[in-house]
């Protein structure tokens, strides 16, 4: 342990919990340095990528940012029932109907998350999270045999082998866990269906966050904390409504950094048999009077944390044009679809109908931000118009869509960028032309050209596929 290190105790008042302790004290510690940043831990292939520019395959969207940092970390494992512990904080999704951020949504596909912690423990360490949809801040989860919780879960992020401690004193980590393809959270704004709508007040309108510190008993092991040393309500009259960081609004972003919007001084625990009984407390001080950059007369009272979401927020909608497309050797025409599928952009992209000899039918996906009236090349129409973008084997990685279509006529994919063999993922990044990414709120129009045989050697494209991200 770092005997230079200033240890700060702070002084927590249990609320809504009969077992809890009139008075509680936690320990907090001040940081040896910045948190060093371990990279993105992609979870559902257990690699990691150490580059900065990764985080680009995020998002596009931050959407929860809690990142003014206190230089400080909580000790929370003093005395632990079972070797692992939990912590929940709270803050809120913006929708639609919110009088504080104009959002463009009610739905949110959470891909990818950032925190940080510090730790004394030797080797590796593993982190749990958990996301509530609908979460009363300042209440806890205890275990139940059934299964059953108060609140909705919105899906689970295993950070497992993440890095410990050097030398006997801790380290501090910011890590970004990427979670395309591992399960992403599809989560409803202010509170979900629980609590519907914007009614001004955390305890329908959060979510929560909850950290499992996994078998870390008798170590300095905790979140690192943050908050916002001006932070002020926003609606007159609501309760704790408040603060900026998500990508509707970030004022908050200088000097000290983002406020989660409505995150609140409360926080719960669970798994400890004391100083911390189960049950809900709060910091005792939600802003640092002396102001941004000073000496803390307390540190913030959150944990830090960002939440990414992806273009396709788990919604959208999509429309067919061009139709029919034209026929083809099997006497049929492709259709094209577009299904959500919680992944990339949102949706996969499917065709039915083509040539069913084998070795004829290959083709891939083309993209373009408008249509036109239509010009004939080959057997079929191209309906797409301005610059135009081919998801092709030379876009390569998660922009190439090549494939051809099997006995049934049904577009199989070979390049392995669809979760089900058939179609196409479709991925956040768009090709070059035109270069940049699927954005929420934008338009994109899709059409697969493909060879045929009909009688000679030929090409045809399918119908069109319009989607609203």
């Amino acid at each position: 342990m770092n005997t230079q290190a200033l240890i700060l105790t702070l002084t927590f008042s249990a609320l809504l919990s009969a077992s809890a302790h009139a008075q509680s004290e936690l320990q907090a510690r001040r940081a040896s340095g910045p948190a060093k940043n371990a990279g993105i831990l992609h979870v559902g292939t257990g690699t990691w990528s150490r580059s900065a520019s990764s985080l680009a395959a995020l998002g596009p969207d931050t959407v929860y940012s809690n990142t003014a940092s206190a230089g400080y970390f909580a000790i929370l494992d003093t005395n632990i029932a079972t070797g692992d512990f939990s912590i929940f904080d709270e803050g809120r999704l913006p929708g639609t109907d919110s009088p504080v951020i104009l959002a463009d949504r009610d739905d949110y596909l959470i891909n990818g998350m950032t925190f940080s912690y510090c730790t004394d423990q030797l080797g590796q360490i593993g982190i749990t999270f958990r996301l509530y949809e609908s979460y009363n801040p300042c209440d806890i989860i205890l275990t139940d045999p059934a299964g059953s919780s108060p609140f909705t879960l919105s899906g689970t992020a295993v950070a497992a082998g993440i890095p410990g401690g050097f030398g006997g004193s801790e380290s501090c980590w910011v890590i970004t866990l990427d979670l395309q393809g591992a399960g992403e959270f599809n989560v409803l704004a202010e509170g979900g269906d629980q609590a519907p709508g914007f009614e001004g007040q955390p305890s329908s309108d959060s979510f929560g966050i909850e950290w499992i510190f996994n078998g870390v008993a008798g170590t300095n092991t905790g979140p690192m904390i943050a908050g916002d040393p001006t932070w002020t309500p926003s609606v007159t009259g609501a309760i704790g409504v408040g603060g900026t960081g998500t990508y509707y609004d970030n004022t908050g972003t200088a000097p000290c950094g983002n406020t989660g919007l409505d995150t609140q001084d409360l926080f719960a625990v669970d798994g400890f048999l004391s100083p911390l009984a189960p049950g809900c407390y709060f910091f005792g001080g939600y802003q640092n009077p002396n102001g941004c950059g000073s000496p803390q007369a307390n540190p913030f009272s959150s944990f830090e944390m960002t939440l990414f979401a992806d273009a396709g927020g788990g919604g959208g909608s999509s429309e067919t044009f061009c139709e029919p497309a034209g026929i083809n050797s099997s006497g049929n025409a492709v259709s094209l679809s577009a299904t959500p599928n919680g992944l990339g952009a949102g949706f996969r992209l499917d065709a039915s109908g083509g040539p069913q000899l084998p070795g004829i039918g290959f083709g891939y996906f083309v993209v373009s931000s408008s249509t036109g009236a239509g010009v004939v090349i080959g057997d079929g129409t191209l309906c797409l118009n301005g610059v135009q973008g081919r998801y092709s084997p030379n876009a390569g990685g998660a922009q190439n869509s090549f494939g051809s279509f099997d006995p049934s006529g049904n577009f199989a994919n070979l390049a392995g960028t669809s979760t089900t063999g058939f179609g196409f993922d479709l991925p956040v990044d768009l090709p070059s032309p035109p270069g940049g990414s699927i954005t929420g709120n934008s338009t994109w129009h899709f059409q697969l050209w493909y060879r045929d045989m009909n009688p000679g050697a030929t090409s045809n494209f399918s119908n069109g596929v319009s989607i609203d991200f």
